[in-house]
């Protein structure tokens, strides 16, 4: 709610500042003050800061414009180096500008603009005679690398106050962070102190805090300085290092902001660290942790006093020159309440003037009881919605259920009626198709045993005994496949075997089946290659298809070709041939069972069908090409 009510002043303030411009244009038209941030300037503090420096300007009338850029500076330990370069190339966009002030918010921008001045001033001298303020950043500091981070570098502490004096007239306001004070502060309540674990992350604040702490601790020959840099450590390393801290180590923490990657922690990072770590007193220097793992520290009174930036800024612009001045943070004690009430320290025995965070609410702890009894009805309301919740869904499961059961039995029956209809269909074409080749074997076994009947005759009917007999097994053995296939039990035995040697077989199986007149033809891909599938059950579908090719087909060619589609990982096959072909109509039912294109050719009409199962269960597809009309042309497909 904050952040939006924030947005809303910060676009009034925009809006006024333009229409005042307009007012003014030939006197102020390039005028403008120059806000450049480290990071997002959406951020909460940033956004009060430019709201508030905004309305300050105006209560002074001033009508300049406010540009405002972000250098987006995140992972600390690779793009150091690169910060110089890219706060050179913002001052660069804004040459044409007449900038009556530069404004630096967050630390990595102020050390970036310092290091610039000091390897290239010919970018930054347009602000020698221009007053440059600093916000949000701290007296300490380090001169930021000139090349890609070496994990070994070690930075010296410097005061980055006198630095920038040296360039520039400056001002703003600075934090200040005092090392000594902080470990005066551990030694009293902790004498036997030997190590400082001194805790810092992957920014240029946890850097130059580094910096800093190791040179203060150099007043300190008789304490042991152990760093646990996040620069270097994963935070589940650095968990493992504090485990690991030797006895009569004291923690300082310094910042855990953002990890070794560049990535943000999450906000209850410093618990998750010290999680289940009881033995080892924790101090800040930052204030970071105080109200959660911390029992308190002297750190500064933060504060970026954007009301003063701007009133300097005024004054300096109405002639005074000695208005640009640096304002540094005071320091308290800061203490956790229940921290310090948990190691039995009274407030008397504190410094003097220590403010105390509450790890408790105080809203929650001053409106425990309504906050209880209201818990307390929440938990009764939610008790009966959940209950009323289970009973609806049971009863709504209670009436799917019925539902589903109620469309099962229609199904059901459905199929019940369909089964009672196709076994009665199937008895009436069975009892057809086995009755006409059981009266040719009966009437012409009969013949034979007649006494006038001649051998020429005799060798005669007996050819079409044999005829009719291999067409009653071949039926018979086409319901067995049929039954096996709607059961489930068909048995497919797979084996490799190789495309020439699977077409020879296929070629002299059916060669007895060739009319006169007919030509066969064989097609195939040069590459001869093996195929992994049931032979038998293959070989059943090509000489279906090629039964059926001879069958309606009295002169002309039946041609048998494969091609090899390695991009579709299949071999397909074709039969065509030249005989009377398929009726359109008939194209959609001709792979359903008993469906036959001449009732007087013989067959069941069960082989398409029983070849579709099959090609299916191998992985492939059949079908009859549409576009073929010299006859029949029948396509499978087979993975490779």
């Amino acid at each position: 709610m904050f952040k939006s009510i924030n947005t809303l002043i910060l676009a009034l303030v925009f809006l006024l500042s333009n229409s005042a411009t307009a007012h003014d244009s030939t006197s102020h038209q390039s005028d403008a003050y120059l806000i450049i941030a480290s990071y997002n300037p959406d951020t909460r503090r940033m956004s009060d800061f430019i709201t508030s420096f905004q309305v300050n300007l105006l209560k002074e009338n001033d009508k300049a414009e406010v540009l405002i850029e972000d250098m987006g500076c995140k992972n600390f330990y690779t793009e150091a180096h690169t910060w110089p370069g890219q706060i050179a190339n913002l001052l660069k966009k804004h040459n044409n500008k007449n900038i009556k002030a530069l404004i630096l918010l967050g630390q990595e921008s102020w050390a970036s603009f310092l290091h610039l001045a000091s390897v290239d001033s010919s970018i930054v001298s347009q602000f020698k005679n221009v007053p440059v303020y600093s916000a949000f950043v701290s007296e300490n500091g380090i001169d930021l690398p000139n090349t890609i981070y070496d994990p070994e570098w070690r930075p010296l502490a410097i005061n980055m106050v006198s630095k920038a004096q040296e360039y520039f007239a400056c001002g703003g306001f600075v934090n200040t962070y005092d090392v000594k004070e902080n470990i005066k502060l551990i030694k009293s309540f902790y004498p036997d102190t030997k190590n400082i674990a001194f805790i810092t992350d992957n920014t240029y604040g946890g850097t130059s805090l580094t910096a800093l702490v190791r040179k203060e601790m150099e007043a300190f020959p008789e304490l042991k300085y152990i760093g646990i840099d996040g620069r270097r450590v994963s935070a589940a390393q650095a968990k493992e290092n504090i485990k690991n801290l030797p006895a009569n180590t004291a923690v300082l923490i310094g910042t855990w902001r953002v990890n070794n990657e560049g990535q943000y922690f999450l906000r209850n990072s410093l618990e998750e660290l010290f999680k289940n770590i009881n033995d080892i007193p924790i101090f800040s220097l930052t204030g970071s942790g105080i109200g959660s793992v911390a029992i308190g520290g002297y750190v500064p009174l933060y504060g970026a006093n954007a009301e003063m930036i701007a009133r300097q800024i005024t004054r300096y612009n109405h002639g005074d020159k000695n208005a640009i001045q640096f304002e540094k943070s005071a320091n308290h004690f800061s203490f956790d309440r229940r921290k310090v009430d948990e190691l039995g320290v009274r407030p008397d025995q504190l410094p003097a003037n220590s403010s105390f965070i509450d790890s408790e609410d105080p809203q929650l702890r001053k409106y425990r009881t309504f906050v209880i009894a209201l818990s307390g009805g929440l938990a009764i309301l939610i008790f009966f919605a959940v209950m009323f919740a289970l009973l609806y869904t049971r009863n709504k499961r209670l009436r799917q259920n019925l539902e589903k059961n109620e469309k099962e039995l229609i199904v059901a029956k459905e199929r019940a009626e369909e089964s009672d209809r196709l076994k009665s269909s199937f008895l009436a074409n069975m009892s057809h198709e086995i009755r006409t080749p059981l009266n040719a074997i009966v009437g012409f076994s009969q013949l034979m045993s007649d006494d006038n009947c001649t051998d020429q005759e005799k060798a005669k009917f007996a050819d079409v005994i044999s005829q009719n007999s291999d067409m009653l097994l071949t039926l018979i053995t086409d319901i067995i496949d049929i039954s096996r296939m709607d059961t489930g039990k068909m048995n497919f035995i797979y084996e490799k075997i190789r495309i020439s040697k699977l077409s020879e077989r296929i070629g002299n199986t059916t060669l007895h089946l060739k009319k006169p007149g007919i030509e066969y033809i064989f097609k195939f891909d040069p590459e001869d290659i093996e195929l992994y599938t049931d032979v038998h059950r293959l070989s059943q579908v090509m000489i279906n298809l090629f039964t059926n090719a001879n069958k309606f087909t009295d002169k002309g060619t039946i041609t048998l070709e494969h091609k090899i589609e390695k991009e579709k990982n299949r071999i397909l096959f074709t039969i065509e041939d030249t005989g009377s072909g398929i009726p359109l109509e008939q194209r959609s039912r001709l792979f359903e069972r008993f469906e036959k294109l001449d009732e007087y050719k013989q067959g069941a009409g069960l082989g398409l069908a029983i070849s579709k199962q099959i090609i299916n269960q191998l992985g492939g597809e059949i079908w009859i090409d549409p576009d073929y009309t010299s006859g029949a042309k029948f396509c499978f497909t087979h993975p490779l």
